[in-house]
This record gives structure tokens, sequence and C-alpha cells, in this order.
């Protein structure tokens, strides 16, 4: 059985009946892009995973102790020797969670599909590889699940926003040409769940660390 949740996400992207043909494509696009930058130094691929690290102001829980995984492709345009621009496919999983050392668990658990589409600069030059590169960019989420477990806000899942726009800034380092780490920090930019009459509206923060592989 596929999972309802992996499911959702991927129907964002493509219909059920081309499911099969979607995979060959994406396939050929990370081959296609793999070769190009080897022969023309203008495409770049990169698979992605990692772990995020978030919390949401506003839900009366503090520190950033909800921890998600996240993974899926990128590609990569040489616009310059020193600047690269890139788009991502992105599964997160993120949302909040009180201290872990708490005697009551509370959490909120969000799942989401994630295009981000950044700017990067790179530096500190070894040989013709660019050890170093600095992130900027923004990036629309679309949350196809959430769960809740906290009292005050279990009777509040119809009021959750499906759409996040977020900005966020990061930083990697390639141990090789197809080896690196990236960390970078988002915020949300929309409002994840707001009542006026209340006076409460709810915004994401998180940190992400992340492997690349590069082909």
């Amino acid at each position: 059985m596929v999972n309802p949740i992996y499911q959702s996400i991927f129907s964002l992207f493509v219909s059920r009946a081309r499911c099969l043909v979607a995979n060959l494509t994406l396939i050929c696009v990370i081959f296609t892009t793999s070769q190009s930058y080897s022969q023309e130094n203008v495409f770049a691929a990169q698979i992605i995973t990692g772990v995020n690290f978030s919390q949401i102001r506003g839900d009366l829980m503090a520190g950033y102790h909800r921890i998600g995984i996240d993974g899926g492709l990128d590609v990569s345009y040489r616009l310059s020797d020193q600047w690269r621009a890139h788009v991502r496919l992105l599964y997160r999983n993120t949302g909040s969670r009180n201290s872990p050392f708490s005697d009551i668990k509370r959490s909120i658990n969000l799942h989401m599909a994630q295009i981000p589409v950044y700017a990067s600069y790179l530096t500190w030059w070894d040989n013709g590889l660019a050890r170093v590169h600095f992130d900027i960019g923004m990036a629309y989420g679309r949350i196809v699940h959430t769960s809740v477990q906290f009292p005050e806000w279990e009777d509040r899942l119809t009021s959750f926003r499906q759409n996040d726009v977020s900005l966020f800034g990061g930083m990697g380092f390639w141990f090789t040409y197809h080896h690196g780490l990236r960390m970078a920090y988002h915020r949300s930019l929309s409002t994840l769940m707001k009542n006026p009459a209340e006076d409460f509206s709810w915004h994401l923060y998180f940190m992400s660390l992340q492997y690349q592989f590069r082909f």
C-alpha cells in the first residue's frame, strides 16, 4: 500500500495515470542534465536528503524541537563562473513539539511538498572546484497532511492554511565534486493559521541540514 501522505504529495505534480511516464521522464532529466554539465558546464543535477529542526511561532511551544526529514532533487543552471540558479522539488516534514524532556507530549506535524527557487554565489576555489557556496531564495510549499497532538489546537485542523511561501538563506561546503553539506534557515512569509478574534497567528520557522550528491 502506498502511504496516503506521499500519494498526496505526488499527486500535486502528476496524476496517477502518468506516474510511470513521470518517473521515466525524471530519470531522463537527471541523466541529461548531468551529461550536459560534463559537456558544456551549464547544467547540474543533485539528489538531496536531510533533516529539519522546526518550530511554529505562536503555538505555545518554544524551541526547535520538531525534527523531520526532507529529500528531493535539484537542477542548477550556470549563470556565470560564480553564480548558479537553482530549482528544487522537495518533500519536507516540519512542525513543532514541546521539549522532549517534558512528561506531556504535544506536537504539530506538517507534511509538505515544496519548490524552492534560489541563487548561489560560489567562492573558495580549489583546483577548479568551488568549495563554498552562499544561497538565497524563496520557496512555495503545499501542506498535504497535518496532524495535531495538542488539546488546545486539535479542533482547529480545518483552519490550517495549505499554502506556504517562505524566504531562506544558507551556505554549503563541497568536500569533493560529488559530496557536500548545506545548512539553511527558513522563515515563512505566509500565515499557517490566524484568528484575529483571539489575537493569534502562526508562522513556520525551521533550520535544515542537508547532504547533497552532485552527478
